[in-house]
């Protein structure tokens, strides 16, 4: 029989004394090392690639259709969220509308309908009125610029303020021309109000068409006169009211006009009888009319 190996020599410094008589060895082995960094990397690396693919199986099991969410009349911004949130991409297209820019107006498939996840929804979402150039009408007449704006799809608002310029006449406007703004927009035209009393313009010396132009440049209203005179005919030789009266806007002026001389003259005619020979006297007018002076 063979016998068992000797133990190894006792180090006296392996000696630990517990108790007065008794000793305990202690033996000492080989120093620990730590594992090595790069270890521990892979022990995380491997734990988070199973998180991963735990939570894909996790998602390939789950239900695979979905409602799709009512987004009309949301923000472009909170429909987004809302097909995310049901598992859906979402796409966009723009038209103008009168509601306001960034609102869904329509959507497909429509809401409730059950649709595959990871499918796009379209959406129609506006992008408000169509722009348009504000016309100039600054200086046009009240009706006409009304109708400028109106053939241009606007509105307009007027307030009148005292000026010289005619009434009626468009002073300024707010936008200004060439702005962009949407249609139907309204523009606010500043407008003359006028002087209630017209100055009644000189006449007299002036041809008759330029007499009557002249009254109703003032807002006022012709009458012609036809009457005999040594002044050049178709020439205003008076006015009624004067020259630089006021009068009321729409009141008659009226002008006597020239229409040439008239003469009288005394004709002696001599009528011969064969019983008796007598001498008649006869007034005949005879009307001449002048070219000059």
């Amino acid at each position: 029989m063979t016998e068992p190996p000797p133990p190894p020599p006792v180090d006296p410094a392996a000696e630990t004394v517990v108790g007065p008589g008794r000793r305990v060895v202690v033996e000492q082995g080989p120093p620990v090392r730590p594992y090595p960094w790069w270890l521990w990397l892979l022990v995380i690396l491997f734990l988070a690639l199973a998180v991963l693919f735990l939570v894909l199986w996790l998602l390939q099991r789950g239900p695979k259709t979905a409602d799709v969410p009512n987004l009309v009349g949301e923000r472009l911004s909170q429909a987004q969220q809302d097909a995310f949130a049901r598992g859906f991409a979402l796409k966009t297209v723009t038209r103008t509308a009168n509601g306001p820019p960034g609102t869904v107006l329509d959507q497909a498939p429509q809401p409730g309908a059950d649709l595959q996840r990871h499918a796009s929804l379209m959406a129609v979402v506006s992008s408000g009125r169509a722009q348009i150039s504000v016309p100039n009408v600054v200086g046009l007449k009240l009706k006409a610029a009304q109708q400028v704006l109106t053939t241009a799809k606007l509105t307009a608002q007027s307030k009148a303020v005292p000026s010289k310029q005619s009434a009626d006449t468009v002073l300024s406007q707010d936008p200004p021309a060439g702005s962009r703004v949407a249609g139907g927009s309204s523009v606010t035209l500043t407008v003359a109000k006028g002087s209630p009393l017209v100055a009644v313009p000189a006449l007299q010396g002036l041809s008759e068409a330029n007499a009557v132009t002249a009254i109703k440049n003032a807002s006022l209203v012709p009458t012609v006169i036809q009457v005999p005179s040594s002044q050049t005919m178709g020439t205003v030789i008076a006015q009624d009211p004067a020259a630089a009266q006021k009068v009321k806007r729409g009141s008659t002026v009226r002008i006597n006009v020239s229409a040439g001389t008239t003469s009288t003259s005394t004709t002696t005619l001599t009528v011969i009888s064969t019983r008796t020979a007598r001498t008649r006297t006869v007034a005949t007018t005879v009307t001449s009319t002048s070219t000059g002076p």
